[in-house]
C-alpha cells in the first residue's frame, strides 16, 4: 500500500486533536462574560433572561474533530437564548447586546452578517477569532439572528445547530478514515485559497464537509487503510457532483450544489454562487487539477513519485520518500523473489 506511513505522518502533522490551553482560557473566559454581563444588558432593553438560560453549543470543526491547523485559529460557538422574536424583529439590535457583552480591550469585537466574531491579536497579528453565532428560542422553534450592523439585509432564519451536529457527528464518529479524509480535503482547501482574500470566495468547510461525508469512498487493504485511494476517490466523487451551463460565449460555467440538512435546508455554497459565478468555475477547475494529481499518485508505481503528485495537493509538508530508498527496497524485493 503506498504512502501509509507518510499519510500517518502528516495527518499527526496538520491535525489539532484537541484545545490549546490558550483556546480554552480565552473560550471560558468569553462563556463567563457572556453569562455574566448579557442578562443585565438584555434587562436594560426590557429582555429577561438568567445566566441558566443561556446555552453554548459548541459548533464547527471542534465539534466533529476535523479541525486542522492554519494562521488563524478559527472557533464556533453558538449562543442559544429564549426570545421573543416577534417582539425583538430586528436581530441586529440583540447581537449589538451580545457584542457590548463581550466588548473590551483584550478583545477586539465586530458584528459579521451570521456571528459575533471576538478576535485576539499577538504583536498586531491576528492569532484567533471565536464566532459566536446568536440563536433565539421561541416556542418550538430556533432562529438564527443574520445581518451586519448596518446592513440592510437581516432576519431571524429557522435554524437547527443542534440537528446538524448531530446529523454530522453521526457521520464522522467512529469513521476514523472519514476524519482524516475530510481534514486532508480542508488542508487542500487551504493551500489552494492561500491568498484569497475577497468575500465568499473560498468554498465554506461546512459544504466541504457535508460532501465529503457524502462522496466519502472507504478504502482499504490486507495492510490497513489506504488513504490515498480514498482521498482520490473521494475527491473524484465530489468533482463529478458538479453540473455545468454555458454562458454567452459558450464557455462552461460550472457549478454544484449541497443543502444542508436540516432546517432551513439552504444550499451552502448559495453565497459563494451569488458573489461571482467564476468562483465555482474556479473551484471545480482546482478540484480537477487535484483529482489529476491524485490519480496519477495512484498509478505510479515509485513511491517517491506518488508522493511528488500528493504534494501538489496537499502542501509541502507532504514528505517525499527518498528515491535512493525506493530503489534498495525494490532491489531487495526482486533479490529476495528469486531465493
Amino acid at each position: 500500500m503506498k504512502l501509509k506511513q507518510e499519510f500517518a505522518d502528516f495527518y499527526k502533522d496538520i491535525r489539532i486533536d484537541k484545545e490549546t490551553h490558550a483556546l480554552r482560557e480565552k473560550r471560558e473566559k468569553l462563556q463567563r462574560d457572556i453569562e455574566s454581563n448579557l442578562p443585565g444588558i438584555l434587562e436594560n432593553y426590557g429582555i429577561t433572561i438568567t445566566k441558566s438560560d443561556i446555552r453554548m453549543i459548541d459548533q464547527g470543526s471542534y465539534k466533529y474533530n476535523t479541525t486542522i491547523k492554519d494562521d488563524v485559529v478559527d472557533r464556533d460557538v453558538a449562543v442559544m437564548i429564549p426570545l421573543s422574536t416577534s417582539n425583538n424583529s430586528d436581530p441586529r439590535k440583540v447581537k449589538g447586546y451580545l457584542r457590548d457583552s463581550i466588548n473590551i480591550s483584550s478583545r477586539s469585537v465586530s458584528i459579521k452578517e451570521p456571528c459575533v466574531r471576538a478576535s485576539y491579536f499577538e504583536n498586531g497579528e491576528e492569532w484567533l477569532h471565536i464566532d459566536l453565532p446568536l440563536y433565539a428560542e421561541d416556542s418550538s422553534n430556533v432562529y438564527l439572528a443574520r445581518g451586519k450592523e448596518y446592513g440592510s439585509d437581516y432576519s431571524w432564519e429557522l435554524a437547527d445547530p443542534d440537528g446538524l451536529n448531530d446529523y454530522l457527528c453521526g457521520k464522522i464518529n467512529g469513521n476514523d478514515q472519514l476524519r482524516r479524509i475530510v481534514c486532508f480535503i480542508k488542508k487542500w482547501r487551504n493551500e489552494k485559497y492561500s491568498g484569497s482574500t475577497n468575500d465568499h470566495e473560498v468554498p465554506p468547510s461546512i459544504g466541504l464537509t457535508l460532501l465529503a461525508c457524502d462522496c466519502f469512498s472507504a478504502q482499504s487493504t490486507s495492510e490497513g487503510n489506504d488513504d490515498l485511494l480514498s482521498l482520490q476517490k473521494t475527491m473524484k466523487a465530489i468533482l463529478d457532483q458538479f453540473t455545468y451551463t454555458y454562458d454567452g460565449n459558450w464557455n462552461r460555467i460550472w457549478s454544484i450544489k449541497r443543502n444542508l440538512p436540516v432546517t432551513p435546508y439552504t444550499d451552502v455554497f448559495r453565497k459563494m454562487k451569488d458573489s461571482s459565478s467564476s468562483y465555482m468555475t474556479t473551484f471545480h477547475d482546482r478540484l480537477s487539477n487535484a483529482v489529476d494529481s491524485l490519480t496519477n499518485a495512484v498509478n505510479v508505481e515509485s513511491a517517491h513519485d506518488a508522493a511528488e503528485y500528493v504534494q501538489k495537493v496537499l502542501g509541502d509538508r507532504f514528505t517525499v520518500p527518498p528515491k535512493e530508498a525506493v530503489a534498495a527496497a525494490a532491489q531487495n524485493k526482486r533479490e529476495h523473489s528469486f531465493g
